[in-house]
């Protein structure tokens, strides 16, 4: 085995409400709201799809899901060659991690960020650096001040996983600007589609002066497809070449690639979805405890609290399963009585 194994542990995914209520002997309706899954689900077209094509499980799926890159190529208006999939993001992360780093390269990230880019660096055995958030988001400027002849890779995410903060255009154009052109940046927007920042980055445009910068996104989060395992990467064709010698030949399944297509298709669902997600965002912020609070452009809201575990305790007498940190608590938004909940309980908390 690999020696770096030994400092890692494998992803602990929080509790099922049945496994909770049989831990705690609660009794009645427990809502998971630690996973910023969409809890509307998919658009009714998914089900469609899924079930338009039940009799081709026995065949493998077409490799490199072929349909499906042309849709997004369609969607996104960029080349089919210039897209990857994964079985997710995490599959994504890892499949870049491993064709690119090499023993005693480095990744320069963010504390507090999404953990599968540190812990595919260390499988690689690449150095970890994180730079300290800065007001509870990405420090650019000190992300930038770390990056030298050794970096190998760079880790975005806008907005952030898990305290909801974002960078602004301006910020991330400034940033690839005086990054040095050999040393690819990552950026991760699995929560692209809940922004409503209107100086949020153009990522894509930013993509025709910048070839470094990387585009990843996935169909897990709004589209609601997070238990099938759809994300994807849009890079230069070069990246992408080398990159799709790692992947699994048949890593994105046949189902998944008709769900994907479906749910892509109908952006009038989607576009309700994260109105929906808009409004009962907006009732988190207007308590006077939302102080405590990190702004939030995504579909769960980071409350800051030094007694972290007693938050989680309260919420879940509610009936709201939540995901807690060192430093605070991650919530899912969910339905509008969940929500409401909720709040309750925060305007209450001592914090």
């Amino acid at each position: 085995m690999k020696k770096q194994l030994q400092q890692l542990s494998a992803y602990q995914p929080g509790l099922s409400p049945q496994a909770l209520k049989e831990k705690f002997g609660i009794e009645g309706e427990l809502y998971k709201l630690a996973s910023n899954e969409n809890l509307y689900g998919p658009s009714p077209r998914v089900k469609e799809a899924i079930e338009a094509h039940l009799d081709e499980l026995f065949y493998y799926p077409e490799t490199g899901s072929p349909s499906l890159r042309k849709a997004i190529s369609k969607h996104l208006n960029v080349d089919e060659s210039r897209i990857l999939f994964g079985a997710g993001l995490d599959e994504v992360i890892l499949m870049i991690s491993r064709a690119v780093l090499t023993p005693g390269d480095k990744i320069v990230t963010s504390e507090a960020t999404f953990g599968q880019y540190y812990h595919n660096a260390i499988v690689e055995s690449a150095e970890v650096v994180k730079v300290p958030l800065k007001n509870g988001g990405f420090d650019l400027e000190g992300i930038l001040k770390e990056v030298n002849s050794d970096t190998s890779l760079v880790w975005l995410c806008n907005p952030n996983n898990p305290t909801g903060t974002y960078f602004s255009h301006d910020e991330l154009e400034s940033f690839l600007e005086r990054v040095p052109s050999h040393v690819p940046v990552l950026i991760d927007e699995a929560y692209f589609e809940f922004v409503t920042a209107e100086d949020y980055p153009d990522t894509l445009k930013l993509q025709e002066r910048f070839d470094n910068a990387f585009l990843l996104r996935t169909f897990s989060k709004a589209y609601g497809l997070a238990g099938l395992r759809v994300g994807y990467v849009v890079a230069t064709n070069e990246a992408i070449e080398k990159w799709n010698i790692i992947r699994p030949p048949f890593n994105v399944t046949r189902i998944s690639e008709y769900a994907a297509i479906a749910a892509l298709e109908d952006q009038d669902y989607l576009k309700e979805i994260t109105r929906k997600n808009a409004k009962e965002r907006e009732k988190f912020y207007n308590i006077e405890q939302s102080k405590h609070f990190l702004p939030s452009q995504t579909n769960f809201v980071f409350v800051v609290t030094d007694k972290p575990q007693a938050l989680y305790n309260e919420l879940l007498n509610v009936g709201c399963i939540t995901r807690p940190f060192p430093n605070g608590v991650r919530i899912t938004i969910g339905f509008e009585e969940q929500n409401n909940k909720m709040i309750e309980v925060l305007k209450q908390f001592n914090y």
